[in-house]
């Protein structure tokens, strides 16, 4: 099947979260399976600055916003066996900001416009008829409304499936945005659903409206914002359309996270062979300027540091982690400047116990995931979540919060792979962590938890195969 995907930002090329992860991924798992993915994303400065290798421009055209036409031209990224597509809209992206701005609506306009205007230059001079689109989060979360509506005789059996990596950010604006998007005529639907959307225009939710299927990031992500507690003011809307929508987990790619050949390591280890995973907690242990002690627990968070991954929540606890326990603590993220000033004042008041680097480091955080005995994720909420998946990996058992995908890929019991609590309170995350420390100090149920995570598979192969469905799903759908 020729899939489409839209998306703002693709990993490697712009990162700002788990979207870029997976749109950078699941196209190249999809074509293995044998789908004919290709890629559109925005032409932003920070790529051109970077000077990446592309061809063309292989297209050029003008689209429209408000009364305004504005330029664009369209270029392929060189050497890639997933073809991506580049929208170069100066209007819109030859700036150094990828999102935050005044009008993001604007610019997403133009690039849902400019993702319609490629899709018309792949059919007439390329020859490939795209049979799905699939569009992520609310930056392309238009595309659909455009092909359902305005664009239905050309476009209308095109199958559209758009999925929601975090339903907090839905790209909300006053309802002087639906004239600048062209779209007076069919109205606002946002009025019929409820307080805090009616009145608005919300990007978010005419992609839940207009696709043919709607998908989530996680199976209990799609039933948890179905909820008033999660549905952030969507849950009606998503409830209406229940039927058409579906939680698939993501994935990690196992090349890129493989602890037995990360260069990135001060020792490579396997599952068979975990004497390389002692010198990385040393040499992690080192890095962060902690006492080095091998039978000390190290635990490890790998987080942006913000209310939503529950660094509140580990405030809280930290007292408890200093007076009870002997583990030490090693955090790595960016966020929040009272969260970040919190964070520091305990590293700095107990220096052998804590220790935090402000900011992101890919190759640091993955010696956190192979150096740490366990890695921490109290989240309020979370759609996914990849540290969880990355940490089993690398060895490191996952302490987690049961929501969203953390609950679909962290198991405690029996055959459990690491340990979990409900209730989003600082006493259930502290007896978590004391049942995790209890199995620590006996190696050997230790090293059986340890080795039944590592030798688990959250490849994408298999939500390649899901979304292989979903893709038919759609197509009969969108035939209807």
């Amino acid at each position: 099947m020729n899939v489409l995907f839209a998306a703002a930002e693709v990993a490697p090329l712009i990162k700002t979260g788990g979207l870029a992860d997976v749109a950078g991924a699941l196209p190249a798992a999809l074509r293995r399976a044998g789908h004919d993915v290709r890629v559109v994303m925005p032409y932003f400065r920070e790529l051109r600055e970077r000077g990446i290798p592309v061809e063309g421009p292989i297209a050029a055209s003008f689209v429209t916003v408000g009364e305004r036409q504005e330029e664009l031209r369209v270029w392929r990224l060189a050497g890639s066996e997933t073809p991506v597509y580049l929208l170069d809209i100066p209007a819109a992206f030859e700036r150094s900001a990828i999102y935050g701005e005044g009008d993001d609506d604007r610019r997403f306009i133009l690039f849902a416009r400019g993702v319609l205007a490629l899709m018309q230059h792949l059919r007439e001079v390329e020859r490939w008829q795209v049979n799905v689109v699939h569009s992520h989060d609310w930056h392309a979360a238009l595309i659909a409304n455009y092909l359902k509506t305005y664009l239905a005789y050309t476009f209308g059996h095109v199958a559209t499936v758009f999925t929601i990596h975090n339903l907090a950010y839905q790209g909300q604006r006053s309802t002087k945005t639906l004239a600048l998007a062209g779209l007076t005529e069919g109205g606002l639907p946002e009025d019929g659903m409820g307080p805090g959307i009616a009145g608005t225009f919300n990007f978010m939710a005419r992609g839940i409206l207009f696709n043919d299927v709607v998908t989530t990031v996680s199976p209990t992500y799609a039933q948890e914002i179905m909820t008033p507690e999660y549905g952030e003011r969507l849950d009606g809307l998503l409830r209406a359309k229940r039927d058409r929508v579906v939680g698939i987990l993501n994935g990690i790619d196992r090349e890129a996270f493989d602890p037995s050949t990360d260069a990135q390591l001060a020792a490579t280890f396997d599952v068979d062979d975990l004497s390389g995973k002692a010198v990385c907690k040393t040499a992690l242990q080192e890095e962060f300027g902690l006492p080095v002690a091998p039978d000390r627990p190290l635990l490890g968070i790998v987080s942006r540091l913000v209310e939503q991954k529950g660094l509140d929540l580990l405030d809280q606890v930290m007292p408890w982690i200093l007076q009870r326990t002997d583990a030490q603590l090693v955090i790595l993220g960016s966020g929040n400047a009272h969260l970040q000033f919190v964070m520091q004042q305990h590293a700095r008041a107990h220096p052998h116990r804590i220790a935090v680097r402000i900011g992101f480091d890919a190759a640091l955080a993955q010696r956190i995931y192979a150096g740490s005995d366990a890695f921490l994720m109290p989240s309020r909420f979370e759609p996914c979540g990849l540290g969880q998946m990355i940490a089993l990996r690398y060895g490191s058992v996952p302490i987690v919060r049961a929501t969203g995908g953390l609950n679909d890929t962290v198991r405690e019991g029996f055959d459990g792979n690491g340990f979990r609590f409900h209730p989003y309170e600082a006493q259930h995350f502290a007896d978590a962590i004391a049942r995790a420390l209890q199995v620590y100090r006996d190696p050997e149920s230790w090293a059986l938890l340890r080795a039944r995570g590592m030798r688990e598979d959250n490849s994408w192969d298999f939500a390649a195969q899901q979304y292989g469905g979903v893709y038919d799903w759609a197509a009969r759908l969108a035939r209807r």
